[in-house]
């Protein structure tokens, strides 16, 4: 058989399967925007039946005004407020020596570097 003829062969199947598949392609992107269109006119068709039944809700509200002569009502809200200390003398001592600026720190305050745990 001649090389040419099969090399065409495979050509003309190649370029017959490409031609399907864009052929495919385009058949799925013109259902797609299809379906897009549908999708937006009943997006459509649902806010102007919200819009028309909000708009009639509205329409039926009666307005309707009222005089109240009542005595005024007042409550008391009481605030829990801790104000005994609970600490032991030892626990408070501790947190005064930690709320205290001026107290001497370990290691002047600082972090040991790196290697000093070595």
């Amino acid at each position: 058989m001649n090389p040419y003829a099969l090399l065409a062969l495979v050509v003309a199947v190649f370029c017959a399967i490409a031609g399907a598949g864009v052929g495919g392609f385009n058949l799925g992107v013109d259902h797609e925007r299809a379906a897009q269109v549908d999708k937006q006119a009943l997006v459509a068709e649902a806010v102007d039946a919200a819009n028309s039944a909000a708009a009639a809700a509205i329409a039926n509200i009666k307005i309707k005004n009222t005089t109240i002569q009542s005595e005024v009502q007042r409550e008391v809200h009481e605030k829990l407020v801790y104000s005994d200390c609970r600490h032991s003398p030892d626990g408070l001592r501790l947190v005064n020596q930690a709320l205290d600026p001026a107290a001497v720190r370990p290691g002047g305050g600082k972090l040991p570097s790196a290697d000093a745990a070595q």
